[in-house]
Formats: C-alpha cells, sequence, structure tokens
C-alpha cells in the first residue's frame, strides 16, 4: 500500500506542475546531431503493473508531446508540465527523478516508457 501512495505522490508531480531539477546533466552521447522534431505520443498502462496505477491513469494517458531541439529533448504534458531529457544514444533519451521517462526516435514505430521509480507502474506508447 505504501509503493501505491508514493506512487500517486509522483503522479501528482507529474501532472501537478513542478518541473524536474536542472542540475541532473548526463554528458551527450556520441554522434551526429538529430533532427529537430516533434512527436505526440498517447500513454496506456501496460499490463505488468501493480493493479494500484489504475488510480494514476486518467492523469498519464493524456496525450504528451516530445519536442527535439539542438540534441535534447523536452516532453510536454497536456497540463503543461515539462521533463528535460538528456540524449543517451542516437535518437534515443530519457530523464526524470520520480518518473523514469525514456524515448527511443531510432525505432520505427517511435517508443515513449514511463515508469515510476521502482518499476510497479508502467505506460508505454509508440508513434509513427
Amino acid at each position: 500500500m505504501r509503493k501505491i501512495r508514493t506512487f500517486v505522490l509522483m503522479v501528482a508531480i507529474f501532472v501537478s506542475g513542478c518541473s524536474q531539477p536542472q542540475g541532473t546533466s548526463a554528458p551527450a552521447a556520441a554522434g551526429a546531431m538529430e533532427p529537430n522534431s516533434v512527436t505526440v505520443f498517447t500513454l496506456s498502462l501496460q499490463s505488468n503493473s501493480v493493479s494500484g496505477c489504475i488510480m494514476a491513469d486518467p492523469g498519464m494517458t493524456r496525450p504528451v508531446t516530445l519536442t527535439v531541439t539542438n540534441n535534447s529533448a523536452v516532453l510536454l504534458t497536456s497540463g503543461g508540465i515539462h521533463y528535460d531529457l538528456s540524449r543517451v544514444a542516437p535518437n534515443v533519451y530519457a530523464g526524470g527523478y520520480w518518473a523514469k521517462i525514456r524515448a527511443d526516435l531510432s525505432t520505427r514505430p517511435k517508443r515513449l516508457t514511463v515508469s515510476n521509480d521502482d518499476g510497479s507502474c508502467n505506460w508505454a506508447a509508440t508513434a509513427s
């Protein structure tokens, strides 16, 4: 039950208006710079999530926009929350503090995954 409460708090932070701290940047991955792009994803709860994750689902399954500019990415929720993501591999971006976010634009279809810090609640999406 404690994990569910912790997760509900994490989702509240994700949709409430707080942005993650900016002091945790990893070195950029080697390789050519990717072109700027905008991709819209609609997350869905994954079957490997614990049952309590459904409480956070309405806030997580709204469309989110991933914007790549100058070799970094920003995930923007429909509620106006943004998460800065760092390039971790060619056309792959990751980040997040309470929510672990990974966007893989190198595959077709493009993939976005979001999970809480212990991996008990997971959402995923694909886009063309």
